[in-house]
């Protein structure tokens, strides 16, 4: 049987007053992978922050909805702290992290500070640790690299030492946000393969957001389609991909280069509107080829289509569906 990890059941996420994220559910069990995948600007890294107990610092807050990590209710930010969550049961691997690290300290000083916070060495020396957690993410040489300083190493290195002061608590959910930005094709794979290898090892569940669908499609299991800031579509991710059923997911795919294609590639036109000027019925109406009445009436909501596929689209039954190879 499989272990439910992370629930999240209708939350919505607020900063300043101003709801950037809407109605979110999701679930992620034990050893399984979930990738969550839209444009700049649809709520990933939001939703990231608010998995990982992290809104606080950029004043945020769950404002609607429920959060539970394994049997522990973690919606306030307060869960985190009283009930050590964070870097134990779930950590964050940060957008932009190539440039997350102090450039003032030694590699051996992030890994041995945070080992020590975290209490996750226990009968092991810090520095024995820290050198583990090198050679478990693939790094050679790892007492030279904890002499170094970040700016000596390269992007996918310090990827690497990212991902290794993440997985330093054992968590049971590792949340990477975009983890293979800025970093050539070869680099990417070997990111990718490495959470894949550390998901398997550990048994831990793994949250994986990118803009690229290839990504999505080579390192999850499920996936989740944000636009807007809500989930318009959810499911395994080779149904998802291969059989799309929100119009919004078509056209990102259609949009999508890939070997072999024929034809130009066709953009989405118009903008997302802003979360100020969100309609009151579907967000993705003033972009859609299949828009009627119904859509700038009702806020679509998340609907069955089968084998835990699940669409938020007035007309998702009619199977309205648009050449996407």
């Amino acid at each position: 049987m499989t272990e439910t990890l992370l629930y999240a059941s209708k939350i919505a996420i607020e900063i300043a007053g101003l709801e950037l994220v809407s109605n979110i559910d999701l679930d992620v069990d034990k050893g399984h992978s979930l990738g969550i995948v839209g444009e700049t600007g649809s709520g990933k890294t939001l939703t990231c922050r608010a998995l990982a107990g992290l809104l606080s610092p950029i004043g945020g807050r769950i404002s609607r909805g429920k959060l539970w990590l394994g049997s522990q209710e973690a919606t306030s930010p307060e869960a985190y702290g009283k009930k050590d969550l964070y870097g134990r049961v779930v950590s964050l691997v940060p957008q932009n992290s190539l440039t997350a690290l102090n450039p003032l300290m030694r590699i051996g000083s992030h890994l041995t500070e945070t080992i020590i916070a975290l209490d996750a060495g226990s009968a092991v020396r810090p520095k024995a640790r820290a050198i583990d957690l090198l050679q478990r993410v693939g790094l050679p040489d790892p007492e030279c690299i904890l002499r170094q300083y970040p700016h000596e190493l390269s992007g996918g290195m310090r990827q690497r030492v990212m991902i290794a002061l993440a997985i330093a608590g054992r968590p049971q959910l590792l949340v990477a946000d975009e983890p293979t930005t800025a970093l050539d094709v070869s680099v990417q794979k070997d990111i990718l393969e490495l959470l894949r290898r550390l998901s398997q090892e550990e048994n831990m569940a793994l949250i994986l957001v990118s803009h690229d669908l290839g990504v999505i499609a080579a390192a999850t299991q499920f996936v989740a389609v944000m636009y807007a800031g809500m989930i318009v579509e959810r499911g395994p991710t080779e149904t998802v991909l291969r059989q799309p059923r929100h119009p919004y997911t078509q056209a990102l795919l259609k949009a999508r280069p890939t070997i072999g294609r024929t034809g130009r590639l066709i953009g989405i036109p118009g903008a997302p509107a802003s979360p100020e000027t969100w309609p009151n019925g579907c967000r993705f109406a003033s972009r859609c080829p299949h828009v009627d009445s119904r859509c700038s009436a009702k806020v679509p909501t998340l609907e069955t289509t089968g084998n835990a596929h699940v669409v938020a689209c007035h007309r998702s039954h009619e199977r309205l569906t648009l050449d996407v190879n």
